[in-house]
């Protein structure tokens, strides 16, 4: 079962993407790879930056090889966050 924090920030990482990418939320598939969506490194740096205000972290582009799809980020992300909560700002 789909933990509800895990599909919150999965959403929120596909909206992030779409807008980074300019593409339709629709067109940001959860096993997919950052890469073949389109995301390049600069684009990546965009990405880490809105993570890292969104959640309070300090994670590094590094983090896109090692979690390189919606899916294994998100997942990432609840573990790295399990105590925190986001602050309240809009999506990445």
């Amino acid at each position: 079962m789909t933990d509800s924090r895990t599909e919150d920030i999965r959403a929120d990482l596909r909206t992030s993407l779409a807008q980074i990418l300019y593409r339709e939320l629709d067109e940001i598939e959860d096993d997919v790879t950052f890469t073949a969506l389109g995301l390049d490194s600069i684009l990546g740096v965009e990405l880490i930056i809105g993570i890292n205000k969104r959640y309070a972290l300090s994670e590094k582009i590094q983090l896109l090889y090692a979690a390189p799809t919606v899916n294994e980020l998100a997942s990432y992300l609840q573990d790295a966050t399990a105590e925190a909560k986001p602050h309240d700002t809009p999506a990445l």
